[in-house]
Formats: structure tokens, sequence, C-alpha cells
């Protein structure tokens, strides 16, 4: 286990309550994002010994600069990355600006001092740097998703998961926190659906997200459907976790048995592992859930019609766009149109 570095300095505690507080809810910004903050004020305070925040000056951020540089990630070894050392500093450079703008008795803080908390363009440039997103070809991933046994509810919801990720290439946090009832048939498309609803699952921005379920490779759909359809066959309401966990007990004979439970997963560690496990079987290497967004966007970006396809694509995985906007603008159906260039996706 991690160990914590659990000091912390009263007289910094109270500003740094308000900061958050600020953060959250007049800034808007979600828990996940706030949770940086809180880290990044941490580790500022580790480097800087706990000391006062009116005593501020421009050595405190080269000894954190320094301290980000040295930290290691503990899992890897490897030093932590550019990106991480380039927002936790930015982080703390707004809560210094915050401070020093709102609160009096930190007022003697120089804002030259604070501007030292300021990353070079290189560091800066490789911060933002994207590189080439790994992903397997889609044939590959339909190859191991048809090698997964379904010879027991484990082995069912396993492969029904990894299915609809193909499907509709949602986030991770959307497969954890899905229920029966997100997967949804809308009859004037005749066309399935992960409906993906804010106010019960973990969206993007809290959107609603109607994924349509990509191309009509049969079988694959009925992997979800099937499950889908074994869950409310075994007495489990719509609002039961789609993949829920699955608990090991014993029978009388004290040999080991498989049981549904109706809990949500809690770990998405447990999902990774299960993508893990799959692909490995298969012989080949394990990358990230997201990654399928890379491999059906490479099989489409290549066809016929590839600029309108990845459009839609885009919008069937939740990201904003003015396309559907455009299309009702015109007295036409956004979700009819984008229903159809889903379906006709070949996915083989």
């Amino acid at each position: 286990m991690t160990e914590i570095d659990a000091r912390y300095n009263p007289a910094n505690e109270i500003v740094k309550y308000k900061f958050f507080e600020k953060v959250e809810h007049k800034d808007g910004k979600d828990p996940k994002t706030v949770n940086q903050y809180v880290n990044a004020l941490h580790e500022f305070e580790v480097a800087t010994k706990f000391r006062d925040f009116k005593k501020y000056n421009s050595d405190w951020a080269i000894e954190f600069k320094n301290y980000l540089s040295d930290k290691t990630n503990k899992r890897t070894g490897d030093n932590i990355s550019k990106s991480l050392y380039f927002h936790y500093i930015a982080f703390v450079k707004d809560f210094f600006k915050w401070l020093t703008a709102n609160r009096s008795d930190y007022s003697k803080i120089k804002q030259g001092d604070i501007e030292y908390l300021t990353v070079s363009r290189n560091d800066r440039n490789k911060a933002k740097a994207t590189g080439h997103q790994e992903s397997h070809d889609v044939s590959d991933i339909l190859a191991t998703i048809r090698k997964m046994p379904s010879n027991n509810e484990l082995e069912m919801r396993n492969k029904a998961m990894i299915s609809l990720c193909l499907l509709t290439t949602p986030r991770i946090s959307s497969l954890q926190t899905a229920s029966i009832k997100s997967i949804k048939y809308f009859k004037d498309y005749d066309i399935w659906a992960f409906v993906q609803d804010p106010r019960s699952q973990d969206t993007k921005f809290a959107r609603n997200i109607d994924a349509f379920f990509i191309g009509q490779s049969q079988d694959i759909i009925q992997n979800v459907l099937e499950w889908r359809n074994h869950l409310i066959s075994k007495g489990f309401k719509s609002k039961t976790a789609l993949f829920p966990v699955i608990e090991t007990s014993f029978d009388k004979d004290g040999e080991p048995i498989m049981q549904l439970s109706n809990k949500y997963m809690q770990s998405q560690t447990q999902i990774r592992d299960i993508f893990k496990k799959a692909f490995i079987d298969n012989g080949l290497p394990y990358y990230k859930p997201h990654s399928f967004r890379h491999s059906v966007t490479r099989l489409v970006r290549i066809g016929e019609e590839a600029t309108d396809t990845m459009i839609v694509l885009s919008e069937n995985a939740g990201q904003k766009s003015g396309y559907s906007v455009m299309i009702n603008s015109y007295g036409g159906d956004s979700l009819q149109r984008r229903a159809k260039i889903i379906k006709n996706i070949k996915l083989e």
C-alpha cells in the first residue's frame, strides 16, 4: 500500500478549503478535476515542508519544480509524466493567484514570485504532445471476442462487455455504471443503442448519449442482447447493473460456485483486467478499452463518405459537434441520419 504523507499545516487548511470550494461550485469543475487540485497542493506542501503559505516566495516554486522533476511513478519507477508535471504547477499557480486576489492577509506575496510557477516552453510542448495511440485492427478485436468462451455467467458477462465496447466505443466509466435499461431498441430507426443517461451513469460533461450499435455483425450484437435477456430472465430489474459483480460462494460440498449479484463493479481496474485477459489469451498485446475508438475510426477513415462517417461516429461517442444542429435546422432528423450511417459501417 502506498504511504500517504498525513502531515498538514492548520493555517493552510482553511484557505485551501475555500479555494477547493470555489473550484467546485463557482468554476463548476468536476470532482476529478477538483481532486487533481487537491493532489497538486498536497504535493506542493510536501515539497515545501508544509510551511505557511503567507511566507511563499520564488524559492518555493523552484523547490516544487525540482521535487516534481525527481518524483517517480511508484508503479513503473519512471519519472512522472510531463503532463502531470505541467498541470500540478499550473494548479498551484492558480491557487496563489486566487489567494493574493481574494485574501488581504496574503497580499504581501509578490506577483513576480508567483510567476516562477511557470514551466519552460519545451516542457509545456511535451506536456501537450499527443503521441500515436496504439490500437488493434477491428478484425483482431472481432477475432478476440469470437474466441472468448461463454460457458458460464462470468464468461458471458465479459464477452458482452467487450462486444458492447466495440459496438459503441464508450468511456470505461460508462461501462462500469451501465444498467440493464441502458440497452434500448429504437424502433423508428430499427437499431439498438447504448443509452447513457447522466442521471444514473458517469458520462463526459454529464451529457445524454444515445450510442447506436455500429455495423451489423449480428453475433457481436447478440452477445450483448443475450446477456441483457439473461439478466432479465433471472429476475433482475431495469436499474440493475448491466455488468454486475459476480461473487464466489461455496456449495454444500465445499465446491466454489459463482453467483450473480446486483452490485455495480467498484473498480475500473477490474474492467481493464477483463480486456487484458481476453487479448492476451488471443496472443495480442493489451491496449486500454478507449483504444477501440481509434480502431473504429482508423477503419472508417479510408472508406466512402469517410468525413461524414467520422463526424457521426464522434457524435455517437458523445463528442459535441454542429452536425446534428445543422441537420435539425433544415427540418431533418439527426438521429435518423446518424443511425443509418452507423448501421451501414462495415466492421468486416
